[in-house]
């Protein structure tokens, strides 16, 4: 019997979880959707043969969703995770995982009293020049620096220039890409961080961050994330001490220099990560096993967004659950 889920918040992201739900994973049906505009929903839910919700908690409450995707602004996901948990439902939750550190830690608790672990959606793991990258990882040998770099076009949503939705900018939105990604390559928790922020065209929130992070086996990680430039660019630096590699994440490539060595690898970046990110999903649930990306990593993230925060405000580096 296939896997039945509903997704909340069915916009432009979400509605890559319906079609890639209902199309591309074995096992896995989408039966409802939810999303703010009535009209759009509705017609959106005609062209995926699922049912349509005007209220979140309908949807949850749906006998016909088994599990549900939430894609909605981070002000809301504390609300709806805590909603589906306590329903008893599977919940894949969109980073970040919450919009506060605060909230994430409450979500932690209503976590661990479920009988379904919540997955957080860091679809960056499942991008295939990750994946190569993290298996040539071990040649590399100790590795001292990290460098990783989003360069984006200035958002078109209108409720990531409203504060009250939004909660935070591009840190929190986008930065929590990298924070995972260091963790996820490295395997090591981030000790510190200072970073400093600037709002160059969003009116209400930072749209351009730089970071310094330190991690606990010593290595020096470098971020930014530029969400200003009519262009676009995803690229990730490691320098260890057997060799250094370099890739974009965004079209494809990898390059590994080791000695006067060179390899090259073509590896795409344009191959859609969600499928195989709900498939995975699908896989924990079934068999009862921690999901890919758990509540642990969400909270994880959300320490270095909270850390980067206080340290832009302080002016100085800030050790994480430090004052």
């Amino acid at each position: 019997m296939d896997f039945r889920i509903g997704v909340i918040g069915a916009g432009a992201h979400g509605e890559r979880y319906v079609r890639h739900g209902g199309n591309d994973v074995p096992g896995m049906a989408v039966t409802a959707l939810c999303r703010r505009s009535e009209t759009e929903g509705r017609v959106l839910a005609d062209r995926y043969g699922c049912r349509y919700h005007a209220a979140p908690e309908d949807l949850i409450a749906d006998p016909d969703v088994d599990g549900v995707v939430i894609c909605t602004p981070p002000s809301s996901h504390f609300g709806l995770a805590a909603a589906v948990l306590k329903a008893g439902k599977p919940l894949l939750l969109e980073k970040p995982m919450t919009g506060t550190l605060s909230e994430a830690e409450r979500l932690a608790e209503l976590d661990a009293a479920s009988p379904h672990s919540l997955m957080v959606a860091q679809a960056l793991r499942w991008n295939p020049v990750i994946t190569r990258v993290r298996e040539l990882w071990p040649r590399l040998g100790r590795v001292h620096f990290i460098r990783l770099a989003q360069r984006l076009a200035p958002t078109t949503l209108s409720w990531q220039r409203n504060l009250a939705e939004t909660v935070g900018g591009s840190v929190l939105l986008t930065g929590v890409h990298l924070f995972d990604l260091a963790r996820f390559l490295s395997g090591q928790e981030v000790l510190s961080v200072d970073s400093r922020q600037w709002q160059v065209l969003n009116p209400v929130v930072e749209d351009f961050f730089l970071a310094r992070a330190v991690l606990a086996d010593g290595c020096q990680v470098s971020l930014e994330v530029s969400k200003y430039t009519r262009s676009r660019a995803c690229w990730l630096e490691a320098v260890g001490q057997d060799g250094q590699i370099m890739a974009d994440y965004l079209d494809g490539g990898i390059i590994l220099r080791q000695g006067r060595d060179e390899e090259k690898f073509d590896v795409s970046a344009t191959v859609p990560t969600l499928p195989n990110l709900l498939a995975d999903w699908l896989t924990s649930i079934r068999l009862g096993t921690p999901p890919p990306v758990t509540v642990t990593d969400g909270l994880a993230t959300l320490r270095v967004v909270e850390a980067c925060y206080r340290s832009a405000e302080a002016g100085r580096e800030i050790e994480l659950g430090i004052d």
